[in-house]
Formats: C-alpha cells, structure tokens, sequence
C-alpha cells in the first residue's frame, strides 16, 4: 500500500518576496559590517554582528515556511 502524495505548502507571492528582500538585505548587511568594523576600528569581532542576524533571520525563515494548522 503506497503512502499518499502530500503536496508541499504554497508559500505565497508576497511572503515569498518579502522573504527574498529581506534575505538580500541580510547579505548586504554581512558583507557590509566587517568594512564598516574595519573603517572606523570598532574593536568588535564581526562574528558578533554576523553570527546572531543570520540565526535569527534563518530561525524566522523556517518559522514563516513551516507548515500551519488552519
């Protein structure tokens, strides 16, 4: 007996979009704080900046992409 077919979520148009803007400004963000971190000496590890926005930002990713109960 086969399991039946379960179709993934349809993530909608704007969701999507969103997720993609904000991932970009994520990105930009990341590769623009080691510069910034550089250029005015701030005596800050990147990886204090950069780890915790993008465990947050993939924690919220997950969260928006993960199946609901309606």
């Amino acid at each position: 007996m086969q399991a039946p077919l379960v179709m993934p979520p349809v993530i909608p148009r704007r969701v999507r979009l969103w997720l993609e803007i904000g991932w970009a400004v994520i990105i930009a963000k990341c590769l623009a704080v080691p510069w910034v971190i550089d250029r005015w000496q701030i005596p800050v590890h990147p990886g204090w900046v950069i780890g915790p926005t993008l465990v947050f930002a993939t924690l919220v990713t997950l969260l928006v992409l993960a199946p609901r109960r309606e």
